[in-house]
């Protein structure tokens, strides 16, 4: 006579996932409730597994980030370096250009004043060597002569 609630099965109609340990097999078979606890522990065993591979997957995604991120903030700093130098050098060269700016200025306001000096010298000659003003500068001059003796 058999108990209630635990039956035979066949060895035949027990079939396992792959990766299942094999069942612990009485001579006439297991009960249900032995083939369930084994089922149940085939699936822990699976279920750690796969844990295990998703715990690597994880640590590798993590190292990779950090890497991604350590490669990212190299980049960043390299960049900000180069920031800096790039606007040391436009610092530096605004400071000549104003420089050259102001000497330019400068030369410009002194050719100005010499060409207006060269002007004033020509009309000066000009009017020198009009054959009036050397009339009156010789006629002048034979004055000054004259009072002189």
């Amino acid at each position: 006579m058999q108990k209630p609630g635990f039956e035979k099965l066949p060895l035949g109609t027990q079939t396992l996932p792959p990766g299942f340990p094999a069942p612990f097999l009485f001579a006439d078979g297991l009960s249900s409730v032995e083939t369930l606890l084994t089922n149940i522990q085939g699936l822990l065993k699976v279920a750690v597994d796969n844990a295990r591979v998703q715990e690597k997957h994880v640590q590798q995604e993590r190292k990779e980030l950090k890497m991604e991120l350590y490669r990212e903030r190299e980049m960043r700093e390299s960049l900000e370096r180069q920031l800096t130098s790039e606007l040391h050098s436009r610092a530096t060269i605004q400071k000549r250009l104003k420089k050259e700016k102001k000497a330019k200025r400068k030369l410009q306001e002194a050719l100005e004043f010499e060409s207006k000096r060269r002007e004033q010298v020509e009309q000066a000659l000009k009017q020198a060597t009009s054959p009036e003003s050397l009339r009156m500068s010789l006629n002048g001059g034979l004055l000054l002569f004259d009072l002189t003796q």
